[in-house]
């Protein structure tokens, strides 16, 4: 049979399936929403062949599935990968995008795993977030012969406000895909330069003295503690000058990865009425490398201070120790002996 006379199928997946407690439960309930659907569609795309079956199960409905813990919510995504098809689609835990595949596109999808989590939560046996969660949506993409996980963090203390980001993956020859790290670097191909000026808005990790929590619909009091993403002006999407505010005794920012040599001195634009110092360390929980003393003022100023970190690829880190709080705006990475 010719490629020309094969049968046209057209897939449409579909689903909103919160659990059955609380206000949504009442909506899922009456409009019986069990978890993610797939329908045929005729060639004009908009008439449906068949009713809607269940093809993923929702929290409470998924026992003996292989899916427990990590039922469909919403954003369905299909994938055609080696021959093998990938659904992709946002948890119930809402900060991860995970994966099921199956050998046809209309059915038989057996649970796959996590491919990243926006609070990085399961990466090197993390139990806990190194990142305010938030709901995340997105798929995969091939880019040239790599492929990518695209998704998506929030700012300006709320959900709706975001920020897209982007990981490599790896498929392997069994079809499994490992979780992504989250990272600083993008579609970078690597680790970044380990010299030059770094906007903070980049920072993959961000955590306050307490830890994290999870974003939700409105403001809460618990921000008044915690630093967030956010920008001048209201949230837009050119012309961007993101950075971190409201860094108080304890508040960290991470960033992966950097490839560093002959580093000399590491300078933080800061702002705000802050008075103390940041510490910089190569790893969340190490001893500081560098001790950089803060100027206090509501105006962006420059500090820095010498710091000495090993060639190679490394972590960094910026912990906030004082009273007040700062603006975190960026930071500069100086290999050779310039003032800022």
């Amino acid at each position: 049979m010719s490629k020309k006379s094969l049968p046209l199928h057209i897939w449409l997946y579909s689903g909103f399936a919160p659990s059955d407690s609380g206000i949504m439960g009442i909506f899922t309930r009456q409009y019986k929403m069990e978890g993610a659907y797939v329908m045929e569609l005729g060639e004009d795309m908009l008439t449906v062949k068949q009713e809607p079956r269940l093809i993923i199960p929702k929290t409470g409905h998924s026992a003996g599935s292989g899916f427990e813990g990590h039922e469909f919510y919403e954003a369905s995504s299909m994938r055609k990968i080696n021959g093998s098809y990938y659904f992709i689609y946002s948890s119930i835990l809402s900060h991860e995008l995970c994966y099921a595949t199956s050998s046809r596109p209309d059915g038989g999808f057996r649970y796959g795993g996590t491919l990243v989590s926006n609070g990085d939560v399961g990466v090197n046996g993390n139990r806990f977030a190194m990142n305010y969660t938030g709901n995340t949506h997105g798929s995969l993409v091939k880019v040239r012969d790599q492929w990518y996980v695209f998704y998506h963090r929030q700012t300006n203390r709320h959900m709706y406000s975001r920020q897209g980001c982007a990981e490599p993956i790896t498929i392997r020859e069994d079809g499994s895909i490992p979780q992504a790290e989250i990272t600083s670097c993008g579609l970078n191909g690597g680790p970044l330069k380990g010299e030059g000026e770094y906007s903070s808005h980049i920072a993959c990790h961000l955590m306050g003295r307490d830890g994290t929590f999870m974003y939700g619909r409105f403001l809460n009091r618990r921000w008044k503690e915690h630093p967030y993403f956010t920008q001048t002006g209201k949230d837009r999407e050119r012309d961007e000058d993101q950075y971190i505010a409201n860094m108080t005794d304890g508040a960290t920012a991470g960033f992966k990865y950097f490839a560093f040599r002959t580093l000399r001195k590491i300078a933080v634009q800061v702002s705000g009425d802050g008075q103390g110092e940041m510490l910089v360390k190569t790893e969340v929980d190490g001893l500081p490398v560098a001790r950089i003393p803060l100027k206090a003022g509501f105006a962006r100023t420059w500090c820095e201070a010498a710091c000495r970190i090993p060639d190679g690829v490394h972590d960094l880190y910026f912990c906030y120790a004082g009273e007040g709080s700062v603006n975190f705006h960026a930071f500069r990475l100086i290999v050779e002996e310039e003032t800022c």
